[in-house]
């Protein structure tokens, strides 16, 4: 007699088996590539004053650790190891946080210095088409900036509870398999 576990799915369809190889492709992927902008853009700066240059530091290196993490979440999935993909679910929360916690000190940094960014962007011209053009692309900046981090945190949060839910299956499963094991005699 062989009983199977119900497997997890998500988005009404798709086995959280997949959703965690894709989050895993995905966030190696992105959080490589986020980290590698961060360096170029670090590189960019130069040798400004340390308070400019620490989101991008922040940034590249809570990113570079998702591009890690990740790794080992797919690695998890591949191999269906629930200690992976434990430690995956346990990572990827942290992960959340650092990136609410980093994101929202990079926003503050940004508003704070849009001023400076502004004054930096007209560089001394007078005419009003270059002052009312800087000024709106700091805007638009502002807007796109803060667009962009809540989706990333919102797609973060849903990975954690995608993964999650395959943790959970396969914690099902090792139960299931336990109970139909034969006793040891």
């Amino acid at each position: 007699m062989s009983y199977r576990v119900r497997s997890h799915k998500f988005c009404c369809c798709i086995p959280v088996r997949l959703g965690v190889c894709i989050i895993g492709l995905l966030g190696v992927a992105s959080g490589g590539l986020l980290a590698i902008a961060g360096i170029i853009r670090l590189k960019q700066l130069g040798d400004v004053d340390m308070h400019l240059k620490l989101p991008y530091i922040i940034q590249t290196l809570v990113y570079a650790l998702y591009a890690g993490l990740s790794m080992l979440g797919l690695l998890g999935a591949i191999c269906k190891r629930i200690g992976l993909i434990k430690a995956f679910v346990f990572t990827l929360t942290i992960h959340v946080l650092l990136s609410l916690a980093s994101g929202g000190y990079s926003i503050y940094q940004y508003f704070k210095d849009a001023p400076d960014t502004v004054q930096s962007c007209i560089n001394g011209h007078t005419d009003d088409v270059t002052i009312e053009t800087c000024k709106k692309g700091v805007s638009v900046m502002k807007g796109v900036m803060v667009a962009l981090f809540v989706f990333v945190w919102l797609m973060e949060i849903w990975g954690v509870f995608i993964v999650r839910s395959y943790k959970d299956q396969l914690d099902e499963e090792g139960a299931m398999e336990e109970k139909l094991r034969p006793p040891r005699w």
